[in-house]
């Protein structure tokens, strides 16, 4: 593995059968690439369903994914050997994941389809999880619904602070935050009118607190008050669901899922910088960018 090397998750989907209303679901698989897009390889998870969350973690030096569908959450080591994880957790539908400074795992849960939970641990829809000790707590955070209101915490980062989360629910208004150390809801950092354009997707956090999020029609750029400083216009007028801040502090990565096309950009001017099309649609969701130990 060499700096600027990413994972991202690359599902086989059948692309001539595409059903939004029965639900997309497909070989669970993870690519990866060098710096230039240049292909690397690939990892099948011999699971069947959709890979939501990925995550490298340079503490441990594994990549966690994560497949709603199928209430799993995997572990891969640097040999490729995988570990389930899911008997550590209790059963939900996992989906992204952000690191916390103290090698801690922040989870969403994705969303409210299937069957409801029923156990001791309550309706937590996010997850504190310790990955070395196996420790986990869940909290009770508002959710917004997103598209048709069963999304929960679809997307999120962690501040430098360790403990302020900020989420979102997929297409939907509000950009929310949680303070894991108090268990206490924080207010909003965004909330978009009823007529505005924009809608909540993937998103990430600056050293300097500002937010790049992706918003349907492409992303933006956010103070840390909450005040836009920059939109980033893209092709096709649609589907551009996540906005990740690449490792160098320069650049992001920006995805179209209905599309499956991958740019990264210069956060300060817009520019493509480097682009991947994928020709799969419905497939592309999460990228994880390696770190050196």
């Amino acid at each position: 593995m060499q700096p600027g090397d990413f994972f991202v998750v690359l599902n086989e989907i059948d692309q001539s059968n595409i059903d939004y209303r029965k639900g997309i679901s497909g070989q669970c698989r993870i690519a990866r690439y060098d710096r230039d897009f240049n292909p690397k390889g690939e990892l099948w998870t011999g699971e069947r369903g959709m890979l939501v969350g990925l995550l490298h973690n340079p503490n441990d030096r594994r990549l966690y994914a994560t497949n709603p569908q199928l209430n799993s959450i995997l572990a891969y080591d640097s040999s490729g050997a995988r570990r389930r994880l899911d008997g550590r957790l209790p059963k939900r539908r996992y989906g992204n994941m952000a690191l916390a400074r103290n090698g801690d795992i922040l989870i969403g849960v994705h969303s409210l389809y299937g069957a409801p939970a029923e156990d001791e641990h309550g309706d937590g829809k996010l997850i504190r999880f310790n990955p070395q000790t196996g420790a986990a707590r869940l909290h009770e955070v508002e959710i917004d619904g997103g598209r048709g209101g069963r999304h929960c915490v679809s997307n999120l980062d962690v501040s430098d602070d360790g403990r302020t989360v900020y989420y979102a629910s997929e297409a939907g208004r509000r950009l929310c935050r949680y303070d894991t150390e108090s268990r206490r809801q924080l207010p909003d950092f965004l909330a978009f009118a009823e007529g505005d354009a924009m809608r909540t997707y993937g998103m990430g956090l600056l050293p300097g607190g500002e937010v790049l999020m992706a918003c349907g029609f492409g992303a933006a750029l956010f103070s840390p008050r909450g005040e836009i400083l920059k939109t980033y216009d893209a092709p096709f007028e649609n589907g551009w669901t996540r906005a990740k801040p690449a490792l160098d502090g320069k650049h992001f990565y920006l995805s179209n899922f209905l599309r499956g096309v991958l740019q990264r950009r210069n956060i300060a001017t817009g520019e493509v910088v480097g682009e991947l099309n994928t020709g799969l649609k419905c497939s592309l969701l999460s990228l994880s960018e390696y770190q050196a130990s």
